[in-house]
């Protein structure tokens, strides 16, 4: 039988690489970040997500956080459910003597005003900075800043943030952080000036982790970067048409040329015919036209829809969220959502005593600069509990438990009152 193909060309074009930096420099967290966009060299990966592009050097790790924050929905629906979980209500409580309170108060209320860089933000200081802070913190794992005091040294004048990639540390007893300049020299970080804080540094680690860096395919596109994630992940489960044309029979008394001349132009005649179909047309062939799906299923099912879902528990697993936080189900029960609220909770607790250490540092320090001797605790008004009505009739049916233990003998007042959590009982017998 004679087959038939289009004439491939002899030379092929140059192969087709990706080209990756090979003489890439490694971290220098002395660099300083350019006011003015970079242009984009040879030694430098780019990637566009959404019309915006961000250029990698090697050392701007927290600037590739941010932007993924800004330009993955699903991990910026996650940091900024996180950022809201924590940055609940604020307050302070003051302990003194009722003269110093007051005084402590204005102290306070001036410190407010003063307190951020950006001098149009109309915002309590504080409040607005820990919400920066916990933004930062589920971002890129820490934030470092220091107290701008005035000149005479009796008070704040701002807290002024820094980049907490410039901090090094080394151990000599007692772990010490300082930033080295362009020409090698320390400069350590005092810690009365000083505030750091991170997500999960341990007795090794004291710069803390990174949560976007254990995502997978956040670690494939640092070393990767994006444009050739993107290009993979869009074609590797989109589904192609396979067309498959069979060469017309050849006419009695036709030459070999004439009959390749005629089927060439029947195979380009059909491919112009597809090529400019609209939406609304319908082609009409012979039975000589064959066309097959080539990827994905007939149940449109395809890959890529399961690899997003994948990227998607990626990112949640990642930063320690669960489904429902971030609008996703997957037909949990009342009782399982319920135990995944309580854990929840408790993290974003843990999370807020971060928050609670930068307010009380602030709010300690403007106060003992002034020379107010009250002692100032920052606090967090508690997330809003869907489940309390729940909790309050648990709370009855165990009250009533323990009082009929009481009545009937089996244990003491006290003993019942320390079950409900009191010290001892009060009260006429």
């Amino acid at each position: 039988m004679f087959s038939f193909r289009k004439k491939i060309p002899t030379e092929l074009p140059a192969r087709i690489t990706t080209a990756r930096a090979t003489n890439a420099q490694p971290l220098n967290v002395h660099s300083e970040r350019p006011e003015t966009p970079r242009s984009v060299t040879g030694n430098l990966f780019t990637a566009t997500l959404d019309g915006n592009e961000f250029v990698w050097t090697g050392t701007n790790r927290a600037e590739f956080y941010r932007y993924l924050r800004d330009h993955v929905p699903i991990i910026s629906s996650a940091v900024w459910a996180w950022v809201h979980l924590c940055a609940t209500p604020q307050s302070y409580a003051l302990s003194g003597s009722e003269d110093e309170k007051r005084k402590a108060d204005a102290i306070l209320a001036a410190l407010e005003k003063r307190m951020l860089e950006n001098p149009l933000v109309r915002r309590d200081g504080i409040a607005h900075l820990t919400e920066q802070f916990f933004l930062e913190l589920f971002t890129t794992g820490r934030l470092c800043g220091e107290i701008i005091p005035f000149p005479d040294g009796k008070g704040i004048d701002y807290f002024h943030t820094i980049d907490a990639d410039l901090i090094q540390w080394e151990r000599d007893g007692r772990w010490r952080a300082y930033i080295e300049d362009e020409q090698g020299k320390k400069t350590y970080l005092n810690p009365q000036r000083f505030f750091y804080a991170s997500l999960g540094s341990d007795i090794h680690n004291p710069r803390g982790i990174e949560p976007l860096a254990s995502i997978p395919f956040v670690a494939q596109i640092q070393e990767a970067m994006l444009s050739d994630m993107a290009r993979s992940a869009r074609m590797a489960g989109t589904p192609r048409l396979q067309i498959k044309v069979k060469p017309p029979k050849a006419f009695q008394h036709e030459t070999d040329k004439e009959y390749q001349v005629r089927a060439n132009r029947y195979f380009d005649d059909t491919v112009t015919q597809f090529r400019s179909l609209d939406a609304d047309d319908n082609i009409f062939t012979w039975d000589d036209v064959e066309i097959t799906l080539i990827g994905g299923d007939t149940n449109r099912n395809f890959t890529w829809r399961l690899n997003r879902e994948q990227v998607i528990e990626d990112v949640i697993t990642g930063l320690r969220l669960y489904p429902w936080v971030v609008g996703r189900s997957h037909g949990t029960t009342k009782n399982w959502v319920e135990a995944q609220f309580n854990l929840l909770m408790q993290i974003v607790d843990s999370v807020q005593n971060l928050g609670k250490s930068l307010g009380n540092y602030l709010r300690s320090t403007e106060l003992a600069m002034q020379g107010n001797l009250c002692k100032c605790e920052h606090v967090f008004e508690p997330n809003q509990d869907p489940f309390q009505l729940s909790r309050m009739q648990a709370r009855n049916i165990e009250f009533d438990t323990i009082d009929k233990k009481v009545k009937r003998g089996y244990i003491s007042k006290d003993d019942g009152a320390r079950e409900l959590g009191y010290a001892k009982a009060f009260g006429a017998e």
